[in-house]
């Protein structure tokens, strides 16, 4: 029997991540140098700290957190969530917070709630791939509007609200953006959110990358510039703490918040209680915010190193210095195309990510994206070089 000829029409569109079948192209190769995972750097997982958590809150209450659980997520680490949003200006209550097993499943969720088939969703242009893929997947068509270097084009995004109503979400990461680094200037994100007002549409503020700032004081988000309650706000731990423990969050109105959480219930009654449990016993003991630190210092020493490997082996090409994060968007020099770079890198045994992906009509090949935050510094200027070599056989 051909089980395909009975999967759904949205099942038979699914296929595979083309930064997945990329990345494949790598595996099992000896002595790679991989800039093309955005991960964190697992040497720096608290994990002695979390053992200790884990052990502390299984042997003291372990029958009370490996039962069935709230489905809006631990109330203590909705407490501490909500602490954390302080930083960017935002102010709710523990019950605004609705835990989800991570980013992806907060973006499955909105986009159950709000879409149906033909509604439209703007994204930045370009964004991160998988967000599209999933609010594709629920019936959105996807539209892009480009960036400049202070965020969303607002003269592009006017034209499209006016003129399309089928509109039914902006999809938006302000800080630190997967794949640019770009961040949003406070005057943009006003400015963004005094026009989206005048409309009858969602944002989705995704935010992983917020806490990760090298430098900079943090970002005023776009949603405390959010007067008519139309903007849902997404954090994760998984760039910060650890991303096999899946905790990611909404935070909104309450309203939507009670309505994700009936989503939620219908699809999986409640994300991980012994992990909601470890999260918020590891914040009652340690500071979190002290661990957070240690990474932003560890990751802004290997930025730099970066950036400087890249000015000294690389110099035709072209970048802004992320101000956070984890990537580096480098422009390919004139005549270089970005999918033919990837496969020289390959052959010099290093990988990174062509930005073609990233783009809703697929035909950008200037840029790369590299991420910095997953090797060493010295492992950093090996890919670099490794990298120049590849742009000599180019060239």
């Amino acid at each position: 029997m051909d089980m395909k000829q009975l999967y759904s029409k949205a099942a038979s569109k699914l296929k595979r991540s083309e930064i997945g079948e990329l990345k494949s192209r790598a595996a099992g190769k000896p002595d790679i140098l991989s800039l093309a995972e955005g991960v964190p750097a697992a040497e720096l997982f608290p994990t002695e700290e979390i053992a200790k958590a884990a052990y502390k809150i299984i042997s003291e209450d372990g029958a009370r957190i490996l039962q069935y659980g709230d489905c809006r997520g631990d109330k203590g680490l909705r407490t501490h969530i909500a602490h954390i949003m302080e930083k960017y200006a935002i102010h709710v209550q523990p019950d605004q917070v609705q835990i989800t097993s991570g980013s992806m499943q907060s973006l499955d969720l909105c986009a159950r709630l709000f879409l149906e088939e033909g509604d439209t969703v703007l994204v930045e242009d370009p964004t991160f791939i998988d967000a599209m893929n999933i609010l594709a997947f629920a019936g959105g068509t996807i539209e892009g509007v480009p960036l400049d270097e202070e965020g969303m084009d607002l003269a592009v995004l006017e034209e499209k609200l006016r003129t399309n109503p089928r509109i039914k979400l902006i999809y938006i990461i302000p800080d630190y953006q997967n794949p640019t680094g770009l961040t949003w200037s406070q005057a943009r994100r006003k400015a963004f959110m005094e026009l989206v007002a005048q409309y009858n549409v969602v944002v989705l503020e995704d935010n992983p990358y917020g806490e990760l700032t090298y430098g900079e004081a943090y970002q005023q988000a776009v949603k405390s510039y959010d007067t008519k309650d139309q903007v849902i706000f997404m954090g994760s731990l998984s760039k910060t703490f650890s991303p096999g423990i899946r905790i990611g969050w909404l935070a909104g109105e309450q309203s939507v918040i009670d309505a994700l959480e009936l989503v939620k219930e219908h699809c999986d009654l409640h994300s991980s209680i012994p992990d909601h449990s470890i999260a918020a016993t590891y914040m009652n003991i340690y500071s979190y915010d002290d661990h957070v630190k240690y990474m932003c210092g560890v990751y802004k020493k290997r930025r730099d190193a970066f950036v400087e490997a890249l000015h000294t082996y690389l110099p035709d090409f072209t970048f802004t210095v992320p101000k956070g994060g984890f990537f580096l968007w480098l422009r390919m020099p004139a005549g270089v195309d970005c999918m033919k770079f990837f496969d020289a890198c390959l052959e010099e045994q290093v990988t990174c990510v062509p930005g073609t992906p990233f783009y809703t009509n697929k035909d950008n090949h200037e840029f790369m994206r590299l991420n910095f935050t997953g090797l060493n510094e010295e492992d950093l200027v090996r890919a670099v070089q490794r990298m120049a070599k590849a742009y000599a056989q180019l060239v």
